[in-house]
């Protein structure tokens, strides 16, 4: 089952390159409909209640369904505009409903007993994540409306993946060089 799971996971992360090229055989609501029944899996899979499951069917069997009928490549190429939109509003949940996903972080690297000032810093990188994920839906939005599949599938199966990585490395680097060093265990 766990060789499922990354085959999943690896499909969604190449799911802007899998739209470009798939485009070149598919209709848009054959693709829609074979990504619906892999976020499926990956959600059921991940969903740890039976009511996040069911609601999960729920809402990508509808949206399966708006594709099909639709079928539309600019549906299709709103999907990464919608998973930032969604991180975005995840994490600042957790401001809302504490701890933060980057308060949870950091507690496993101190064995829980996070010092009070990195659990303000980790607030304050919420926020942080926050904006990076609507300004990379907003970027992401654009390239659907504003330039060519090369230039979307370019961004947001390659740029937007390096810059989220290379923040979460320097910001990582950043936490561990100067909180590391001040409140070593």
């Amino acid at each position: 089952m766990r060789w499922l799971g990354l085959i999943v996971v690896l499909l969604i992360l190449l799911y802007p390159l899998l739209v470009y090229f798939g485009m070149q055989w598919f209709e848009p609501r054959w693709l829609g409909l074979i990504f619906a029944c892999v976020y499926l899996l990956r959600l059921v899979i991940v969903a740890q209640h039976w009511w996040q499951r069911l609601l999960l069917v729920l809402v990508v069997s509808l949206a399966a369904l708006v594709l099909w009928w639709v079928n539309s490549e600019t549906l299709l190429q709103l999907l990464p505009v919608f998973i930032n939109l969604s991180l975005a509003g995840y994490f600042g949940y957790t401001l809302w409903r504490p701890p933060s996903i980057p308060t949870r972080m950091a507690s496993l690297e101190y064995g829980g007993k996070l010092p009070e000032v990195v659990r303000r810093y980790t607030i304050t990188i919420t926020y942080f994540w926050c904006a990076v994920f609507v300004l990379n839906a907003s970027v992401s939005l654009a390239t659907v409306l504003f330039f060519s599949r090369d230039i979307w599938a370019l961004y947001n199966g390659f740029i937007a993946y390096l810059a989220i990585g290379l923040l979460f490395a320097l910001e990582y680097g950043y936490r561990i060089l100067v909180f590391h060093k001040k409140h070593a265990l």
